[in-house]
């Protein structure tokens, strides 16, 4: 048996396929074998899946070209204390006074670079507005020091650069920790669509979809897949999706989720 995992943010598609479990018949060497395949596909994925993670959520809330990557620094003199807190509750009634909606993306960051101390400092991706010249706004909202301004830009890579360079220090973390913080009003990353798929089967292109990063891997015990692609004809691609809904295995996490509301 194999499990699918299908997503789709904005133009990003993303899907991961791997051997699941083990099978009736299989001798001991092969269930072994069989567990530890899984166990690596999994590991891999999960790996993968904290950056896409990101990714999906830039995606699914901010737009190249529009919105904002900003990073913030202080002064020798200034007061750390709450400054960024501060900062987005300014920001919040600045953006409601020019009737748009503040929301972000934040990663705090000190640390040591080539042996020399690098001061405490905050990368945002803040929302912006066509047409609407923000740069000085965001200035005077922090009080603590310099802001950078910058267009967020994209590129070709569905901004996997700026994942990854907002997460490079989740090392330094504990185990689970999340590094960066969001606002409450960000949209959600869109529910993935789940399936369960025959040992002998393959996983298809979409129609719509130009595929940028393809990687797989097997053995005799099982294997693994992960494809990565935009999303270049939204109408044919929307098509197929909604057949790929209507196949897809009940969530595991639904009935938990139901039984969550209606204790509220």
């Amino acid at each position: 048996m194999l499990y699918q995992k299908q997503e789709c943010n904005g133009a990003l598609y993303q899907m991961c396929l791997y051997s699941m479990g083990t099978m009736p018949g299989m001798s001991p060497r092969q269930r072994a074998g069989r567990r530890r395949t899984t166990e690596k596909a999994k590991q891999e994925i999960n790996r993968r899946q904290r950056k896409w993670r990101l990714m999906q959520l830039i995606n699914a809330n901010f737009v190249s070209g529009r919105d904002l990557f900003v990073c913030l620094t202080y002064a020798p003199e200034a007061s750390k204390a709450r400054a960024l807190e501060k900062f987005h509750a300014k920001m919040k009634k600045a953006y409601a006074r020019l009737g748009l909606v503040y929301k972000y993306i934040a990663v705090t960051e000190e640390h040591d670079m080539d042996g020399e101390p690098v001061r405490l400092h905050h990368h945002l991706i803040l929302s912006g507005a066509h047409g609407v010249q923000l740069a000085e706004v965001v200035r005077e909202c922090w009080a603590s020091g310099l802001a950078d301004v910058r267009t967020l830009r994209e590129g070709a890579d569905f901004f996997e650069d700026t994942a990854i360079y907002l997460l490079k220090e989740d090392s330094h973390k504990g185990k689970g920790a999340r590094r960066y913080s969001t606002s409450r009003n960000l949209t959600p990353p869109a529910e993935p669509v789940r399936l369960r798929l025959g040992e002998e089967e393959e996983a298809e292109v979409p129609p719509g979809v130009k595929i940028i990063e393809h990687v797989q891997n097997a053995n005799e015990f099982g294997r693994y897949e992960v494809m990565v692609g935009r999303i270049y004809n939204q109408a044919a691609f929307g098509a197929w999706w909604q057949i790929q809904r209507r196949k897809a295995a009940p969530d595991p996490w639904e009935r938990l989720r139901r039984r969550r509301q209606r204790k509220v």
